[in-house]
């Protein structure tokens, strides 16, 4: 069985302040005692490129995440997943396995399924996911994998070699300007297939060699009409700017960006806005301009 490490991201109480000290006590050579608990029975089928595979487990009072199901693709070395130190419940889990990293995050079957199953029509600019787990207790979990090398400004969430926090404090006027760039591209192109992220921080994005993924997609869903994915827009230009990131001498070439990447839709909202509608880029682009400055 592969050594697996883990980070419980959560406020622990005492007892579990104690669990985690005593663990860390331990050579990391040796085996830790919660992954010895295995299945009494496992049963594995494939559909298509994933894998699913079905533990049953003996009567245990444990409140770890012990996985009743997990679901994953082919490429990936998670049969072995059983159980994980960390209470289940818990919204957000690192581990360490195999080699990688997988975040899991809490959510619920239907959206957990939902966004595996999507994932590979989506891809671009999203973190990979890559599989999802339902726990003997009935929570469900979205499991991610960032790349190698990976920057999270989430300090909580970068703790393993190849996920490294970045502070946002320590940015450049000109790397600023780049990761600004880089977010109004990628909201751009998922705007474009009418999906919105439901919510956007920093801890949103996951920089990588490549550019920027967003990550914790538990929100991800497709908007009932293209004039929301511009009001989302404006919550993402009114948070950067809020925060420095943006400025204001940047900020309409970042409208203009996005405006020509979603016209369709841009031209929706200023229709709703202004109660007539409009085909002239200069005049929408004032328009969202003077909102998100307020």
């Amino acid at each position: 069985m592969k050594k697996i490490e883990y980070n419980e991201l959560h406020v622990s109480s005492a007892g579990d302040r104690q669990v985690e000290l005593d663990s860390s006590k331990r050579d990391e050579t040796v085996l830790p005692q919660f992954s010895k608990e295995v299945p009494i029975a496992s049963r594995q089928s494939a559909h298509g490129d994933s894998v699913t595979v079905e533990n049953s487990w003996k009567e245990s009072r444990s409140d770890r995440i012990r996985a009743r199901e997990i679901t994953f693709r082919k490429s990936e070395p998670l049969p072995d997943i059983h159980m994980i130190n960390a209470r289940d419940g818990v919204d957000t889990v690192s581990v360490r396995h195999a080699g990688s990293t997988y975040i899991f995050r809490k959510t619920t079957s239907e959206i957990a399924r939902a966004i595996f199953n999507a994932y590979s029509h989506v891809q671009s600019g999203l973190e990979n996911v890559v599989g999802w787990l339902r726990t003997m207790l009935g929570s469900a979990y979205i499991i991610s994998k960032p790349e190698h090398s990976s920057w999270s400004f989430d300090r909580r969430l970068a703790r393993h070699d190849n996920l490294n926090y970045v502070d946002p404090d320590c940015l450049d006027e000109s790397q600023k300007k780049n990761l600004c760039d880089m977010i109004v591209q990628n909201i751009a192109a998922l705007h474009s297939r009418r999906l919105v992220l439901g919510g956007f921080t920093l801890n949103s994005v996951l920089l990588t060699n490549d550019g920027v993924q967003f990550t914790d997609l538990r929100g991800l869903r497709a908007a009932r009409k293209r004039s929301f994915c511009v009001e989302e827009f404006k919550m993402v230009m009114e948070y950067l700017f809020a925060l420095g990131l943006l400025k204001r001498e940047d900020m309409y070439l970042a409208i203009a960006t996005y405006n020509a990447a979603n016209e369709e839709g841009c031209e929706e909202w200023y229709a709703e806005k202004s109660g007539k509608p409009s085909r002239d880029p200069y005049e929408i682009a004032n328009r969202i301009e003077a909102e998100i400055e307020g």
